[in-house]
């Protein structure tokens, strides 16, 4: 397959950015608007789009305050352990550094972060597969010194790699969108969540989603008693009483309006 955007490619891109513009609803509903349209564009399964928050060199990066699309219920804590897993600082190191470096918004395939062979050797990948998640395309805008906004879209485990005009239609429509990069997130940039440990994250990751502690004790397999416990760390950490206190303090900035 060519490399070269088509004028089907064009026209097809203003549309959906157009579309994005004019639907009525709030961020959330945009960007989902969006990444569904753009699935459909380039063939993909399914998508994240999250804060991506800086952390300290040599750990895994730290996301929050995802928003999901074409993920089942089982699959979002899949997904959720695979990105938590402590292969990925080395995964994916190199990808931020450049982000950081050259302070602009960056989109590559995943044989472009990591080449395949590396990655097929780590145990990060047996969750991956776990998740049925196999080629992917990452696109990160630097939001300030200590946070991005991250989207990752998937194709299945086993699916065909994306090609890179796939990749260049993902980009330039995601670099279009700036004004939905800056919305969504709490006022903090999530600075706070990386001194979370990773199971804390995917609990929090999961009460952002709505889930309720019998829901999440079921995706993890784990007691709702451990659940609960991680529950209460979670709200004191972030000085809240009340899932909806947290949804407030992470979506609508300490219930403020943005």
């Amino acid at each position: 397959m060519s490399h070269f955007l088509t004028e089907e490619d064009v026209r097809s891109m203003i549309r959906l950015v157009g579309e994005v513009a004019m639907i009525e609803g709030d961020h959330a509903a945009k960007k989902r608007y969006l990444m569904d349209g753009l699935c459909d564009l380039i063939g993909a399964d399914k998508w994240a789009w999250g804060l991506s928050c800086r952390t300290v060199e040599g750990s895994p990066q730290v996301y929050v305050n995802f928003l999901f699309g074409g993920m089942t219920e089982v699959e979002v804590p899949r997904l959720l352990k695979a990105v938590e897993h402590p292969d990925m600082a080395w995964v994916i190191g190199d990808f931020f550094k450049e982000i950081e470096e050259k302070k602009t918004h960056l989109t590559r395939l995943r044989s472009e972060i990591v080449a395949d062979s590396e990655f097929l050797k780590t145990e990060a990948f047996d969750y991956w597969k776990e998740a049925d998640i196999g080629p992917v395309i990452m696109s990160v805008r630097p939001l300030d010194g200590e946070s991005g906004s991250t989207v990752a879209l998937y194709r299945r485990f086993g699916k065909p790699m994306f090609s890179i005009r796939e990749s260049k239609i993902a980009h330039i429509i995601l670099t279009e969108v700036p004004w939905l990069h800056e919305l969504g997130w709490p006022e903090d940039r999530g600075v706070s969540v990386p001194r979370l440990y990773p199971q804390q994250r995917i609990v929090l990751n999961l009460l952002l989603q709505g889930e309720d502690r019998k829901s999440i004790a079921s995706q993890l397999d784990i007691s709702i008693n451990t659940v609960s416990g991680y529950v209460k760390e979670l709200y004191q950490h972030f000085n809240v009483n009340s899932q909806s206190e947290l949804l407030a303090r992470f979506f609508s900035g300490n219930g403020g309006d943005r």
